[in-house]
């Protein structure tokens, strides 16, 4: 009697074990079968897949590590990509300006009305190319009725004050401030050519169209030029970009377009007087 006893309460575990392993109860008491898949699992197949808090944690902490050491490379791409972009406008413009000029019996545009950005635009023609894409500011004069005059606007052109001060008698040397004298530059008379700045970069905030040597305090190439651009960093000077009378064009670092020599100038005695400490 004790051996049956024993081996029907056996029998009867069996089956509840059996039957709970075959099903899963819910919270409103639904029996739900379990899906096996090789070895018993002890949860829900929905629960077999999720992450843990631990795992999840960690793999938020890997992405943050990955997109940290990312964001340099990317802003320094950006960078490159925006420069390049400026290398191209400048180049274009100094295209720009030799076409001018040999349309012109030689000379560089200096007109007040039209400014130099309306006298090229029919070789340049999209205004885009007037602003540089790390400018985030570019201003430019509104009160103008040329279109060219009034869009945004990063680059100045050099206004040869060096050499027409020192040549121009007084009387037509306020004309020339003024805008009034009739004849620009030749390319002739620059005599370092690669070494000649015609465009540069302007500082966002200013209204200039030339850079003028007698203007402000201490001259345009002081006050109004953006030295650095490009590629600031808090350990190392930034460059901007520049465009000679020989059509090329090339990134120099803060102060070296001023000192030891002043590029912007013509004249080998205003190149060197005239060179801006920094």
């Amino acid at each position: 009697m004790v051996l049956e006893k024993n081996f029907c309460l056996r029998a009867r575990l069996n089956s509840r074990r059996t039957f709970a392993s075959e099903f899963w109860m819910t919270k409103s008491g639904e029996k739900i079968p379990r899906q096996f898949s090789g070895a018993v699992s002890n949860a829900p197949r929905h629960l077999q897949n999720a992450f843990t808090l631990i795992e999840l944690l960690v793999v938020i902490a890997i992405i943050g590590i990955l997109v940290a050491m990312l964001l340099p490379s990317l802003a320094r791409a950006k960078g490159a990509a925006q420069r390049i972009a400026c290398v191209n406008n400048l180049k274009q413009l100094a295209l720009a300006t030799q076409l001018y000029a040999d349309d012109d019996n030689g000379e560089l545009p200096r007109r007040s009305s039209p400014s130099w950005m309306e006298t090229l635009r029919p070789t340049y023609r999209d205004f885009k190319i007037l602003r540089c894409p790390s400018d985030l500011i570019a201003s430019s004069p509104t009160n103008s009725s040329y279109p060219a005059h009034a869009a945004p606007r990063t680059y100045i052109m050099n206004g040869w004050n060096d050499y027409f001060q020192t040549t121009l008698s007084a009387e037509n040397w306020e004309l020339y401030k003024t805008y009034k004298w009739p004849s620009g530059l030749k390319q002739s008379l620059i005599k370092e050519p690669s070494d000649t700045i015609i465009f540069g970069e302007k500082k966002g905030t200013s209204f200039h169209v030339h850079m003028d040597f007698y203007q402000g305090n201490v001259g345009n190439d002081a006050e109004e030029l953006e030295q650095q651009m490009h590629g600031r960093g808090p350990k190392r000077l930034g460059l901007s970009d520049y465009s000679f009378a020989d059509a090329s064009v090339r990134g120099i670092r803060a102060g070296k377009s001023l000192n030891p020599v002043n590029l912007w100038a013509v004249l080998d005695n205003w190149r060197t007087n005239l060179a801006v400490l920094q």
